[in-house]
Order: structure tokens, then C-alpha cells, then sequence
């Protein structure tokens, strides 16, 4: 009897939370990295892996091949000859290698939180564990993450410090894809800040980047902050036109950076007309924006939106903020189906 109560209040708990996008919800059909593998010349392609806002490490980079591995049905492997991180301009590259029965991918993870931590750490007296006084558990774990770590990283790109990050992003960038063939597909999977701060970089790199922007034929993008994001792109309007008015939005930076994707494609290349924007979002997730297709479909795209739950829906009330934004890239949905596509390739194992 006196496990009765406890195994109850067990019960009714779990019958109160729920994923109700798991499985994933996806608008349209896309590819996926098995599919590209299988018909790149050479069977071989270049896979660019960028994290978000919130402290990231090699873990992060291991985590995300591996979800990749597992959907696979695949062992991931460190480069031949690769330190295992090269710190290059304070931006980690982790290289790693998944090799299929289809063909091969050749990962490289872009680990950009070195240039922000130090920063981040003048936050540090605040964090919950160094004061006297008592928080509740829950304001305590989105200050410490959400506010002290993750929204920091927002602010410090979005400041003074942007040229400099984009510089080392820039560096970053041409040496994990400067040494793939120009006929080699490039695929990139990116999350939240780190797609703005790629598509701004590719666009400052103007013809220096011009060969990878050309070789992409996959762009997924995890939790799009681009609609947030670049409001702190914009003025004021000149005339004020009133609370009830909306002001037009300008292009963004994806926008420019699809634009010169066209722009520069030759008839030589492999990739025209096959560029595939997938953009996963959990509706729980605070800090995300789903693609609006019409904005972007006269660029030549497949513009495809999935919803997903990250985490567990408490109550139909509350999802974990945290959890919502930072596990799209270890949700196992996501992981399937970008490795497998939607509907499942035939030819994932």
C-alpha cells in the first residue's frame, strides 16, 4: 500500500505528457545524405555541420555524426590523419567520416563557441550555484541556460564583435570545404545563430566563397532564427507609419546567399536546380521560425517544412525550453531523416 500512491501519481504522469509530433510531421518529400552519396560522382560527398546559439564542443560534433551513424546503420571514423579537433582561428573543425555500402560522407563540424565563452563567462557570478539565495528549479535552469549561456551568444554576434566572428568563420569555412572537387556535393546541417552567422559570412567572403556556395545541393536547417534574427539588420522606418502598420521585410541573407548560388552556377555544374531546404522546428521551441515557402520558392528550391517534438510535452502546457532548442540534431527523427530523406530512401539499410 505505501507504493500505491506513489506508483499513481507515476502513472497519471506519464499519462500527461506527450510528443505530439513524434513522429515527424514533414510538408513535402526531400532526399537524403544516402541518396546524395549514392549518385555524387565519385560516390562521395562533403557534409558541413554548424551548431547554435548555447556552449558547444567536440561532444556536440560526436553526437550529432553518431545519430547520423545510427540512422545509417553506419560506424562513423575519424579522418585518416586528422587530429582529433583542429583549432583554426579559435573555430574547432572535427572531421569524420561515414562510409556506406552507397558511397561516403565526409563531415566536417565547425565548433564556433571558443570565440563566445570567454565572454560569456563575465556572466558567471549569476549563475545559480554562486549565489546565496535560492531560486526555483525551474527559473533556475533557463536562467542559467537559456539566459546566461545561450541568448548571450545572440548578443555578442549581433554587436561589435560580428566582423570579428565572421572573419573567423570565413577561415573556418575555406578550409573545411576548400579541398573538395567543385563537382562534389556539399550538404549542410545547421542550427539556429549558426545559419545566420554562415549565410552572413558566405556573403562578406563574396567570390572567395563563391565554389562552395555552388557545390550546396542540401541546406537543412535546425531551429531558423533568420526572421528574428534579422530584425537587428533593419532601421526604423523614416516616417513612422503607425502602431498598427507592418513594415515590409527586406531580403535576408539566405535570400542573398540562394540568389548567388544561382548566380554563379556554370552549366558544368552537377548541382543546378537541385538545391533541397529542409527546416526542422519544434512548435514548443521559442527561439525558432518556420520557412515561409513563398519567400524563397522563386529561388530555384524545394523548400520543405518538418515539425518535430525535441522533448516531452508536460501537461499540454510546457516543453522544456532548453530541450526544445538544443536537441534537434540529437532528436532521432531528425537524424533519420535527413540521413534517409522523407518518404525513407530505399536505399537506407
Amino acid at each position: 500500500m505505501k507504493l500505491f500512491f506513489p506508483l499513481l501519481a507515476c502513472a497519471l504522469l506519464v499519462g500527461c505528457t506527450a510528443l505530439p509530433y513524434r513522429p515527424a510531421q514533414s510538408d513535402g518529400a526531400f532526399p537524403g545524405l544516402v541518396d546524395f552519396a549514392a549518385t555524387a560522382p565519385g560516390q562521395s560527398v562533403d557534409v558541413l555541420l554548424v551548431h547554435g546559439m548555447c556552449t558547444h564542443d567536440v561532444r556536440w560534433a560526436d553526437e550529432t555524426v553518431a545519430q547520423l551513424g545510427d540512422a545509417l546503420n553506419a560506424q562513423p571514423l575519424r579522418a585518416a590523419g586528422a587530429a582529433p579537433a583542429a583549432d583554426m582561428d579559435g573555430i574547432e573543425i572535427v572531421e569524420r567520416t561515414i562510409k556506406l555500402r552507397q558511397g561516403q560522407l565526409r563531415i566536417k563540424a565547425l565548433v564556433w563557441s571558443p570565440l563566445t565563452t570567454p565572454l560569456k563567462r563575465q556572466l558567471d557570478y549569476d549563475l545559480s550555484a554562486h549565489l546565496r539565495t535560492t531560486r526555483a528549479k525551474l527559473n533556475a535552469q533557463a536562467k542559467d541556460k537559456l539566459l546566461d549561456d545561450c541568448i548571450p551568444d545572440a548578443l555578442i554576434y549581433q554587436g561589435i564583435a560580428r566582423d570579428a566572428i565572421q572573419r573567423h568563420m570565413a577561415q573556418a569555412i575555406l578550409r573545411a570545404t576548400g579541398d573538395g572537387p567543385p563537382d562534389a556535393p556539399l550538404l549542410v546541417l545547421s542550427s539556429s545563430l549558426g545559419s545566420k552567422i554562415l549565410f552572413d559570412t558566405l556573403l562578406r567572403m563574396d567570390s572567395a566563397a563563391q565554389g562552395t556556395i555552388d557545390r550546396m545541393a542540401y541546406l537543412v536547417m535546425a531551429a531558423n532564427q533568420i526572421p528574428l534574427l534579422a530584425l537587428a539588420d533593419q532601421q526604423v522606418p523614416a516616417t513612422a507609419p503607425g502602431m498598427s502598420e507592418t513594415v515590409a521585410r527586406p531580403l535576408d541573407s539566405l535570400h542573398a546567399v540562394l540568389r548567388k548560388r544561382r548566380a554563379g552556377v556554370t552549366p558544368r555544374s552537377t548541382n543546378t536546380g537541385s538545391l533541397s531546404l529542409v527546416a526542422f522546428s519544434d512548435p514548443n521551441d521559442l527561439l525558432t521560425y518556420t520557412l515561409e515557402r513563398e519567400r524563397y520558392a522563386g529561388f530555384g528550391v524545394n523548400v520543405v517544412n518538418v515539425l518535430v517534438s525535441n522533448a516531452a510535452t508536460w501537461f499540454g502546457l510546457l516543453e522544456r525550453p532548453d530541450h526544445a532548442h538544443t536537441n534537434y540534431l540529437l532528436n532521432p527523427d531528425v537524424a533519420r531523416m535527413v540521413a534517409c530523406g522523407e518518404p525513407r530512401s530505399a536505399r537506407c539499410e
